[in-house]
């Protein structure tokens, strides 16, 4: 989950952390090249042809205004486009920020409060929309989030006039002005935030006709279009993802690169098992989802050139919600992280990953300093759920249906079990997951959440998740209902600051304090993505914010 991820990671240095950085960086976004000769180490570049790809399950949605997860993120990134972009590009590249729809970076006025931006002239929507993209369709697309209720609302709530238009709905938001005869678009902001571009290069952002339904449009043909190299004109769930090459566009900028190949064909339903199977037989050349966990080792053995392990801005843990009991009392949450043995975890994800109790991934920059306040203590343990009367409480875990992760939540509540609670083991299918643990209606005792970065910078991991203001019915992504006033505040503070080793002391602060004071998760993984692909398949280029990059494939022949 974007991420959840289902949610997705870069290495990053601290400056590479601190994003918004409009500066050229030394690697350059994929190109559409003609080769005539390769040697043994040099593939042919060629357009054409057909990718075979395959994933466990439905992506959570193909609309840009409710999209979350990576699986959607990884296709939307191929259809779609915003004022900004996270460079085509991995490693620290990846996550400069660079015009897209916009032919510069914006204007900004000495306050920092007001963003100015113009944009491109002729690029337009695919069939059956067929016209140019305007400004009022990025103010529509921002606008449409408060009226779906979608995730990403938290990103746009700084705006002036985006509270007044969640609860009213109407006469817009006051603080987006687009102006489609001067193709100008200005943003005004309440307060200062370090991050607002990084929201402007998210899918979230992405322009979307105006007119198109206020309502999940993953499967409605005539308003699922595009603006980028592909578009999709085929999606049935569980069966099949369909992209082909988007007659509407022509290349306006060297950052939004053509793409090689002619068609993508996603094949729904594949476990990571059967994965392996076909790409080994030669019958599929990519797979959405990580190689599965007991196969890694021996294709690293017998297929190392073709098996890609990538590292990601990752946190996997459990969620302990707070307003339900036992997690409501701080004792049973110190409990359980002293009581789960991190190691063993990661071994369930077959060593896809490194152990960890912090918030915030160690590859995020300076912002992350590791701290260990819960070393394996099982004595401890059951003391603090003594000393807290809950023993013999039933406990809900919840998980999805895609391996490890069940695996992973039988051994939590096994570790439940062992410290004298009744535990058992829900699970979801993973196409309804995500949206299910993200509303109060759902509201599981203990989840299962993995969370990739949606912008290279701590505020995205602590902000977004654990700022008690930023609870909501649906789209919630606290889903710990953690709601700290001092510990909001300390947030909000450091939203405020400019990025560099102030902010970065800041998220770090508040990492410890929360695990210390407040302990609203069991962390313990940083995941990595190893991934198995075909030997024609080549240009595999891994984005933090985007993942793989559709437009960067080609097909070697």
């Amino acid at each position: 989950m974007k991420r959840l991820t289902i949610f997705g990671a870069v290495l990053l240095g601290a400056a590479a952390a601190a994003c918004g950085d409009s500066s050229t960086a030394s690697t350059s976004a994929p190109s559409t090249v003609a080769a005539t000769t390769a040697t043994a180490t040099t593939p042919v570049i060629q357009d054409g042809g057909t990718l075979r790809g395959a994933m466990p399950d439905n992506p959570d949605y193909l609309d840009t205004g409710l999209s979350y997860a990576t699986s959607g993120w990884e296709i939307l990134e191929a259809t779609g486009d915003g004022l900004l972009r996270f460079k085509a590009a991995a490693g620290a590249a990846g996550g400069t920020i660079v015009p897209d729809l916009a032919t510069d970076m914006p204007i900004v006025s000495a306050d920092g409060l007001t963003y100015a931006f113009t944009m491109h002239s002729g690029v337009r929507f695919s069939p059956p929309i067929s016209r140019e993209v305007l400004p009022s369709d990025i103010k529509f697309a921002i606008e449409r989030l408060f009226r779906i209720d979608s995730g990403g609302v938290g990103f746009y709530s700084g705006i002036v006039g985006a509270d007044a238009y969640a609860t009213s709905r109407k006469g817009g938001i006051s603080g987006i002005v687009a102006d489609d005869t001067a193709r100008t678009i200005t943003f005004k902001l309440t307060v200062k935030d370090g991050t607002f571009l990084d929201y402007l290069a998210i899918p979230f952002a992405f322009a979307v006709p105006v007119g198109t339904p206020d309502k999940d449009v993953s499967t409605i043909d005539a308003w699922r279009v595009a603006t980028g190299p592909y578009m999709i004109t085929t999606y049935t769930p569980k069966r099949q993802i369909v992209l082909v090459r988007n007659p509407s566009f022509v290349q306006w900028t060297p950052e939004t690169p053509n793409g090689h190949l002619d068609r993508i064909e996603l094949q729904i339903g594949v476990d990571p098992e059967r994965a392996v199977d076909l790409t080994s037989a030669g019958q599929l050349d990519w797979y959405m989802e990580a190689v599965a966990t007991d196969r890694l080792a021996q294709l690293k053995a017998t297929e190392g050139s073709r098996v890609h392990v990538y590292p990601r801005n990752n946190i996997t843990y459990f969620a302990l919600n707070h307003r339900k009991p036992p997690f409501d009392k701080l004792a049973v949450r110190q409990a359980l992280n002293l009581a789960v043995d991190r190691s063993a975890l990661v071994k369930l994800f077959g060593g896809q990953g490194t152990a960890t109790e912090n918030l915030l991934p160690p590859s995020i920059g300076a912002s992350y300093v590791a701290h260990t306040l819960y070393p394996y203590d099982l004595a401890r343990a059951k003391a603090l759920v003594a000393s807290s009367g809950t023993a013999g409480m039933t406990v809900q875990v919840w998980s999805h249906n895609v391996d490890p992760a069940p695996k992973a939540a039988e051994y939590v509540a096994s570790v439940l079990t062992s410290l004298g609670y009744h535990a058992v083991v829900k699970t979801l299918d993973e196409s309804v997951y995500w949206d299910t643990i993200s509303t109060q209606k759902g509201d599981p005792q203990v989840a299962f959440v993995q969370f990739d970065q949606d912008y290279p910078e701590a505020q995205d991991f602590l902000d977004i998740q654990l700022n008690g203001e930023r609870i909501a019915d649906v789209g919630n992504q606290v889903h710990s209902n953690v709601n700290v006033k001092a510990l909001n505040a300390q947030i909000d503070a450091a939203r405020a600051l400019e990025p560099g080793p102030t902010r970065d002391a800041a998220w770090a602060a508040i990492d410890l304090a929360m695990m210390r004071d407040d302990a609203p998760w069991v962390p313990f993984m940083n995941r990595t993505l190893p991934k198995f692909t075909s030997e024609q398949l080549q240009g595999l280029v891994f984005n933090g914010t985007y993942y793989e990059l559709f437009p960067s494939m080609y097909l070697a022949r």
